[in-house]
């Protein structure tokens, strides 16, 4: 009864903005709060040894956690304005991810229609667009972004996308320049923005084709990062440099059981890596194998198995990653989870087993257990 009160009071204070308001425009509320506790171990400590550690995951658990605006206003028959706005945070913390932004994750308005939709502002490549039905695992802690940190993070400043689809056919494109504005933040800011001396500077462009069936589906995305002079954003990428890469991928869906296979080869021409990624070479190639199956309605159990090679290295240098994760549902938007993720580096590789905690083994070449549960809530 109050917030029906307060409704009536709201509409009759602003009667303006109620009476402008039509019925073929919509915007939503949505979001993501996830959070867990982790457990890793062979974590190097200050003497020299390694240590284990239990402590709050917040920044990528299960799923990161956002909240979001997502509109919609039909112009006409044929055509609507769109628009969203996401931000992405730490709820351990409550402080703002993706750099410090306040929607890090999309800002971006665009027309839509049978023809598909074009969008101007910060968006996600088609890398990512192209991944969307065969990367079970997702942006969570325990993924591919593990692996190779600029999968979670595939999003572009200033950007111009295209995607349409048709009768199940997807294409999209995009190309940005002035990739990445935020100077700090670690993977999610790439210190590559807007440089008006310089036009082939920090650009990004990628490009993707797909079809999606009931029960199957397959695609593959082209993507390319620049550099700019300095040589300071995070890729490490100098003017006239890239870093590419492309994916194909394929899922298919067999009752309560799903699978898919994620290829993933890349090539970059940054010398100045830094650490033990500097042994490791300018090319690799990344296999996900990954299953889902449903329990029961409320029960599902998902993994995947990953190998990432690093063809170049200096020595023999590969990572095998397997993940395990099982969900429990409370209700049609709460959910308990526990997942499981270890990593067996060799030679020069040493990549942690926790995307959200990124703290690596002692050694190169040591391997790394973590696990953690966790409560995820949907609005």
């Amino acid at each position: 009864m109050k917030l029906k009160a307060l409704t009536l009071g709201l509409a009759m204070s602003f009667p303006l903005l109620a009476s402008a308001a039509p019925s073929d425009t919509s915007v939503t509320l949505y979001g993501v709060v996830d959070t867990a506790i982790e457990y890793v171990n062979n974590i190097p400590d200050s003497t020299g040894g390694k240590h284990s550690s239990v402590h709050f995951t917040n920044l990528t658990s299960s799923w990161p956690s956002y909240w979001g605006l997502r509109g919609t206003e039909k112009i006409s028959d044929n055509l609507s304005a769109v628009f969203t706005l996401e931000s992405g945070f730490n709820p351990g913390t409550g402080t703002s991810g993706q750099g410090g932004r306040l929607f890090g994750r999309q800002a971006f308005v665009g027309l839509n229609g049978d023809w598909g939709q074009v969008a101007f502002g910060r968006q996600y490549n088609m890398l990512m667009r192209a991944s969307l039905r065969a990367d079970f695992m997702g942006p969570n802690a325990y993924g591919l972004g593990t692996l190779d940190n600029y999968i979670p993070n595939t999003r572009m400043d200033n950007a111009v996308t295209y995607m349409g689809n048709f009768s199940g056919i997807k294409v999209g494109l995009a190309y940005a320049m002035g990739r990445d504005n935020q100077t700090s933040g670690g993977p999610a800011a790439g210190n590559c923005g807007v440089d008006y001396t310089d036009q082939n500077a920090c650009k990004a462009y990628s490009a993707m084709l797909g079809y999606d069936a009931a029960n199957w589906g397959v695609a593959g995305a082209y993507d390319v990062i620049t550099g700019n002079q300095a040589g300071t954003n995070y890729q490490g990428l100098t003017d006239g440099q890239k870093d590419r890469r492309w994916m194909l991928n394929g899922w298919a869906k067999f009752n309560d059981l799903k699978v898919s296979l994620i290829y993933i080869n890349r090539k970059t021409d940054a010398t100045n890596l830094g650490g033990y990624r500097a042994a490791l070479g300018d090319r690799s190639d990344l296999w996900s194998l990954n299953g889902a199956y449903n329990i029961t309605p409320a029960v599902t159990l998902d993994g995947s198995v990953n190998y990432l090679k690093f063809n170049n290295a200096a020595n023999s240098s590969n990572a095998w990653y397997y993940v395990a994760r099982v969900r429990y549902s409370l209700s049609k938007r709460t959910s308990m989870y526990a997942s499981a993720g270890y990593i067996k580096n060799k030679g020069d590789s040493n990549i942690s087993a926790a995307g959200g905690t990124t703290v690596p083994p002692t050694t190169a070449g040591g391997n790394q257990t973590a696990v953690m549960v966790g409560l995820r809530h949907n609005f």
